[in-house]
């Protein structure tokens, strides 16, 4: 850098981008450890089985989920227990396609708390469930995989 004696000094007009690379270098951080997070919505983990028909999640699915402390979850949205029922009524009745409630459970929880889950859907006005496993490892199914909406 040049120092300059004369009266009429330069001006340095180059930014200091180091404080600027520092801030984004500790949000890209902070961002690559909470998008999992709030991705994930709830964690269970699924029953195993054998035979399963492979599908993947719609965008217009609904999916009751509980997790192995008991707290309900729709579309991962987490819901207190008394608020579950009037909330599936609510998206039952304006729906005009499929009646179908996906019901994914921790593989740990008790049966009770399934049953009770299933008695919550049917007052609030759910026909058809469907549970939601996971294919047992080292297996493969042997049913045809298409799924039949």
């Amino acid at each position: 850098m040049d120092i300059s004696t004369s009266s009429q000094g330069a001006v340095n007009a180059n930014i200091n981008v180091t404080p600027m690379a520092d801030v984004m270098l500790v949000l890209l951080i902070i961002f690559m450890i909470t998008a999992p997070l709030i991705a994930a919505g709830f964690q269970a983990q699924m029953p195993q089985g054998v035979n399963l028909i492979k599908s993947e999640e719609q965008n217009d699915d609904v999916v009751l989920g509980i997790d192995r402390d008991g707290q309900y979850y729709i579309n991962t949205k987490p819901y207190a227990k008394e608020q579950v029922v009037t909330t599936l009524a609510e998206i039952f009745a304006a729906r005009t396609k499929d009646k179908i409630l996906y019901l994914k459970a921790d593989n740990q929880l008790r049966m009770e708390k399934i049953q009770e889950a299933v008695d919550i859907a049917r007052k609030a006005g759910v026909r058809v469930m469907s549970a939601v496993t996971e294919q047992r490892l080292g297996t493969e199914p042997g049913v045809s995989q298409e799924r039949a909406r």
